[in-house]
């Protein structure tokens, strides 16, 4: 079973995907726009709040990997508990 998140992760995640939220909506608005700002706002603006979306999104999942204890061979299946027949 799993456990639901913790408050942390979640508030995280949900901070991660406003920000890649935003980057979208101002990547889309940006397309509309005819003037040679809108690439700047394409590149500077839009592709700046992506990247703090998937930063803050990738940082999270490496902080909750660190807190779960490693995953272990299960006994039944072990290495001396295994015989060779001939």
């Amino acid at each position: 079973m799993t456990e639901p998140l913790s408050k942390y992760a979640s508030s995280k995640l949900r901070t991660a995907g406003a920000f890649v939220l935003a980057g979208l909506v101002v990547e889309a608005l940006s397309l509309w726009w005819n003037h040679p700002l809108a690439f700047l706002a394409f590149l500077a603006v839009g592709g700046l709040l992506l990247a703090i979306g998937i930063v803050i999104y990738l940082l999270t999942l490496l902080k909750l990997s660190r807190n779960e204890p490693p995953i272990s061979a299960s006994p039944s299946i072990s290495a001396s508990s295994v015989t060779r027949q001939v």
